[in-house]
């Protein structure tokens, strides 16, 4: 991370960290949901949310990765670990502090073991004592199961005393880190929920729902909900009410958009790793065919046509293939890196952005494919999976048609499976059918290569 907070914020991420900091500290929400799909950005918007915070107020914000910690057992004990190492390091009021920490860790302690599970046999034998175990066996009397009951009865109001205990302990710690800011409430952010296995997830969430609930801090927990509610399914079974039971834990969800796509478009596409343009061409802003004479059969733009005072060509291209096949931020930079390679494998611009691009989104993709490209074009199957999966909902304009990404795409692999005088015809057709054809008859090994570029490309991780 640099030394500022979002210095690289392309997505206008800090806006909505200063909404949210906002709405969390008028205390209408103990527990904000942030929603969003895996790669869209959310552990980005945290870091620098809570790096935002602690370099402007030095307020103290926890920092918890629930995925690098579902492999040590109890999340309760691993959330205690991390609240304890990050606001020790408080300095502007550490001799409090370290007092605090000490009773907080003590207290959390005594909770961990009144609630620690164990085998119903193992827990009796263990603070009962052997003459008990019969009551789980059935060959108890009366009066030993009655004494039993009490037993239980017993460690069950030490565990409640345990719980009153560790909140007070964990309010106490908050408030003494929190009083130079003007007592504002501890934030702690669990980042990687939807990660973890289901059965931590669920138990952190439980954790958090009922021994933190206190008046100093909030919690924002990120996941991506659709995912952790089908991870929750797998334990209660495919018809339990997944995102009823998330509801319970959460007072509010903010939605995580990538609205600004646009912008990170800008920033990592630059004209330098793109090729010029061959033959076909696609239109960046709206052409009256009033007043120009471009084609002698021009249609008019669509309203699904994508077009843009800022993005070029090639940015326009991207961008369509970017909401069609529906790729996050994360896969966006991978995507990318891919796309870039051509140019290492080709010399002056002799590679065509549109299809190679295409084909990288398609090759990283989960559409299954095994054969060369070029046979797919009659494989209705193949396209009526695409299609489904990735429904398109913008098209592309060429003076000529507005065109989706996978109906362009599949002109491409009509001309390749095509022989020379086919395509010698393809291309006397006119229409947008035209340019390709020319394309594909001057370059067809290098749409052949690039196309196996594409399907190598998928193979790295």
């Amino acid at each position: 991370m640099t030394n500022m907070a979002w210095s690289d914020d392309l997505l206008d991420r800090k806006g909505r960290a200063e909404f949210l900091s906002n709405y969390l500290d008028q205390d209408i929400c103990r527990v904000l949901n942030i929603d969003s799909p895996w790669g869209s950005g959310k552990t980005y918007f945290l870091k620098n949310w809570r790096f935002q915070l602690l370099q402007e107020n030095s307020r103290p914000v926890v920092y918890f990765n629930a995925w690098e910690n579902d492999f040590l057992g109890d999340p309760l004990l691993s959330l205690v670990s991390v609240i304890r190492e990050q606001l020790a390091e408080n300095r502007g009021v550490q001799p409090l502090v370290e007092e605090k920490v000490r009773e907080f860790t003590k207290r959390a302690g005594e909770l961990a073991l009144a609630i620690a599970p164990s085998m119903m046999k193992a827990a009796a034998k263990k603070y009962l004592g052997e003459d008990f175990l019969g009551v789980l066996d059935g060959e108890a009397t009366a009066e030993t199961a009655e004494k039993f009951v009490e037993k239980i009865l017993g460690k069950n109001q030490e565990a409640l005393s345990a719980v009153d205990q560790f909140q007070k302990s964990l309010a106490e710690l908050f408030k003494i880190v929190s009083s130079k800011n003007g007592g504002k409430p501890v934030y702690i952010f669990i980042d990687e929920l939807d990660r973890c296995r289901p059965t931590y997830a669920i138990e952190l969430l439980e954790r958090v729902k009922h021994f933190f609930a206190i008046e100093g801090c909030r919690f924002v927990i990120a996941t991506d909900t659709e995912q952790l509610a089908h991870a929750i399914c797998a334990v209660y079974g495919s018809g339990f009410a997944s995102r009823r039971y998330l509801k319970r834990f959460f007072d509010s969800t903010f939605r995580l958009d990538n609205t600004q796509l646009d912008n990170w478009i800008i920033t990592h596409l630059k004209d330098e790793i793109c090729p010029a343009f061959g033959d076909y061409k696609v239109l960046t802003k709206h052409i009256d065919s009033r007043f120009s004479f471009a084609f002698d059969d021009q249609v008019e733009p669509a309203l699904t046509s994508i077009f843009s005072e800022k993005l070029n060509a090639h940015q326009i291209i991207f961008k369509a293939l970017s909401l069609a096949f529906k790729y996050q931020i994360r896969d966006l930079e991978a995507i990318l890196k891919r796309v870039c390679t051509f140019n290492s494998y080709f010399t002056n611009n002799t590679w065509d952005f549109f299809f190679c691009t295409y084909l990288v989104f398609l090759a990283h993709s989960d559409i299954e494919f095994n054969q060369a490209f070029e046979s797919y074009y009659d494989n209705s199957e193949f396209w009526s999976e695409i299609n489904l999966k990735y429904p398109v909902g913008h098209t592309l304009y060429t003076g000529l048609a507005n065109i989706s990404v996978h109906d362009l795409a599949k002109i491409y692999f009509r001309a390749l499976s095509l022989n020379q005088r086919q395509l010698m015809d393809m291309a006397n057709a006119g229409g947008s059918d035209a340019p390709v054809a020319l394309g594909v008859m001057t370059k067809r090994n290098n749409y052949i290569r690039s196309a196996e570029i594409a399907r190598l490309s998928a193979q790295l991780t």
